[in-house]
This record gives C-alpha cells, sequence and structure tokens, in this order.
C-alpha cells in the first residue's frame, strides 16, 4: 500500500505543467504573428515608395521631352501657361496650389492612383558663343543655353506615398 499513497501525491503536476507550456507556446504564436503583419505593411508601405518614385521618374522624362518639343522661347513661361515658372518665381513644391495648376503626366502607369505631374522653371542662361561642351579645351561656338529646373511629383498606389524629383535641363533656342 505504500506504493499506492506516493501515487496519490503526484495528482494535477503534468496539468499544470501542460498549461504552461500551452501558454508559452500561445505568447510565441502571437509573437510571430505580430511580426509577420510588421513586415508585411513594411513591404506593402516599400511598394508604394516605390510605385511613386517610378511615377515621378516617368513624369520626370516627359517633362523633358514637353521642353523640348513644346517649348519655343522663355516667352512661354510669362504666368499664363500653368505648370512654367518664370526665373526667380521660385513655385513651394510642397504646396498644394502648386500642383493643382501643373502639368499632368499624359501616359499610364500601372497600380497608381493619381496621375504625376511636373512644373518646369526658368533658371537663366548659361555661356556664350564659346561654350566648352567638350571638355577639352575645344569651343564649339553653340551660343547661349537656356536652362531649366524640372521638378516632377508622382505618388504610389495610394496618395500617401510621394515621391518628389528634380532635374535640369538646358536648351539652346
Amino acid at each position: 500500500m505504500i506504493a499506492h499513497q506516493q501515487h496519490n501525491k503526484q495528482n494535477g503536476s503534468v496539468l499544470i505543467i501542460s498549461l504552461v507550456i500551452l501558454l508559452v507556446m500561445t505568447m510565441l504564436g502571437i509573437t510571430a504573428m505580430g511580426t509577420s503583419t510588421l513586415e508585411e505593411k513594411m513591404a506593402g508601405n516599400d511598394r508604394d515608395q516605390k510605385l511613386a518614385f517610378n511615377a515621378a521618374e516617368a513624369a520626370l522624362k516627359q517633362a523633358e521631352d514637353y521642353a523640348t518639343n513644346n517649348i519655343v522661347s522663355t516667352a512661354a513661361f510669362d504666368g499664363s501657361t500653368n505648370g512654367l515658372y518664370a526665373l526667380s518665381s521660385d513655385p513651394d513644391v510642397d504646396a498644394a496650389a502648386t500642383w493643382n495648376t501643373a502639368i499632368s503626366y499624359t501616359g499610364t502607369i500601372d497600380k497608381i492612383t493619381t496621375p504625376p505631374k511636373f512644373i518646369i522653371e526658368v533658371m537663366g542662361t548659361i555661356g556664350n558663343d564659346d561654350i566648352n561642351l567638350g571638355g577639352y579645351g575645344e569651343s564649339s561656338g553653340s551660343g547661349v543655353i537656356t536652362s531649366f529646373r524640372i521638378t516632377a511629383r508622382g505618388t504610389g498606389g495610394s496618395d500617401n506615398a510621394m515621391s518628389i524629383l528634380q532635374s535640369y535641363y538646358g536648351r539652346k533656342f
């Protein structure tokens, strides 16, 4: 009978140990689920930001084409055409009003909600008739180059992700 009495003293300890192990496993599962959700949000935000960057790049390229093919003189920068800014006008690229009157991208970009836009500013003239374009001491007689600053703004799959890119563009009239 002595062996039978020792067995009765250990009742319930397996249940308590099992519940502790179950609690630890539940905590590990909740932590893993939270980490997975956070990583999914981070990947989505990264994708959205890359879409915004690609949209701004496409608008920047189209703006350079626009400057090459549509602008025949700096007279177009008299304030009568939206998106074209005169010398020293310094448009605020962070203001919504600047982008409300900007030139819209005319192409299509998959997964982009709002079409990107661009503005072009006259920055002044560079050089004279003896500009050294080759860098080797040879004068090309290329004349005066008008410099422009092109600013493009793109958004991603949502308008929460935004990318603004700028480039300088020179052209002889």
